[in-house]
């Protein structure tokens, strides 16, 4: 069983797709100067609640390498909510771990966060074709890819050989896939004020409000712009609440236990996924699992259990955020 420890807040998110999405809600919340506008390139944390804090550690936590063995909370669970932190190669190795396993207990249905919903139709269509179609099993990789093109995968933003793994596994499994995010076009539109956002979570409270709008504050390493904070929460949220439901659709539809594979921010208690789905499937047993990383001060969060892994190597995101705010943003 997974050693349930106080947990560091995740680190920024790296995707080049994530920050191109920001880049459309920062513009559009804030109407920033063109080079300010292109520095939003770099906020690869947009919209990632958390960063390590300045506290100090509260205690040691078990960091692993290898996948223990699946809880029976999780086993039992009718929707299972995993976390990554995105360019971890570690935590995506143990999760699909954990996935077979899930899988060879019984069928489930597995939704990303790196599909968009508006490609379900798409996606469908081509799992189809791919279940019709016999071919060797050395055509995985280019069966795989052909399945995560019609669901409009950013192979440019995400690193698509974390993800390969996971489709591989739905289409030697005749798995569902379930495209569940909200599109960055549309997350752009709601940052703008074009559409609404989501509706609030029953219970939402300002204290909720406020533990989102500081999420973006620090996810943006305390860079964004403040009036640009309240939008791009409201984006966030409406992406959470996309999430849930196409989670809770795909759990209706299918009738399996839904496995949604997500950024471990997406999956807190307090204000992601869960608090939406909560209310769409109030009898459902749910379980949010973050994978997060070792480095970083310990801090409570709500998730329901934590597995910790080594960070991945890579250079600071917020440092060089801040080299190139300091020597690109017009004065």
């Amino acid at each position: 069983m997974p050693i349930r420890a106080p947990t560091i807040r995740p680190r920024p998110r790296s995707s080049r797709r994530l920050r191109v999405a920001c880049r459309a809600s920062v513009a559009a919340a804030t109407r920033l100067p063109a080079l300010t506008l292109a520095l939003a390139l770099a906020l690869g944390a947009c919209a990632a609640p958390g960063l390590p804090s300045s506290q100090p550690p509260a205690q040691a936590a078990a960091i692993v390498d290898r996948a223990p063995p699946l809880p029976a909370d999780v086993r039992a669970a009718d929707i299972v909510l995993l976390g990554e932190v995105h360019d971890n190669a570690l935590q995506h190795r143990l999760r699909l771990r954990w996935l077979e396993a899930l899988a060879d207990a019984h069928p489930i249905a597995i939704a990303l966060e790196q599909f968009d919903a508006d490609r379900q139709e798409a996606l469908d269509r081509a799992l189809s074709l791919e279940a019709q179609a016999r071919r060797p099993v050395s055509d995985a990789p280019a069966r795989a890819r052909r399945v995560a093109e019609a669901a409009g995968f950013d192979f440019d933003g995400w690193d698509w050989e974390l993800y390969r793994p996971v489709i591989e596994l739905a289409l030697r499994r005749g798995l569902p896939l379930v495209a569940a995010n909200l599109s960055a076009a549309e997350t752009a539109r709601v940052a703008r004020g074009e559409v609404p956002a989501a509706p609030l979570a029953p219970g939402w409270s300002a204290g909720d409000a406020e533990a989102m709008r500081t999420s973006i504050r620090e996810g943006h390493c305390g860079l964004l712009p403040e009036n640009a904070v309240g939008a791009m929460a409201d984006a966030q949220r409406t992406r959470d609440a996309r999430l849930a439901r196409a989670v809770a659709d795909a759990r209706a539809r299918t009738g399996l236990p839904v496995v949604l594979l997500a950024g471990n921010g997406h999956l807190r208690r307090d204000i992601g996924v869960p608090r939406y789905l909560e209310a769409l499937r109030p009898s459902d047993r749910i379980v949010s699992v973050a994978l997060l990383e070792s480095e970083g001060a310990l801090q409570p969060e709500p998730f329901d259990r934590v597995l910790r892994t080594r960070a991945q190597p890579r250079e600071d995101p917020c440092a060089a955020l801040r080299r190139a705010w300091k020597n690109g943003t017009p004065r």
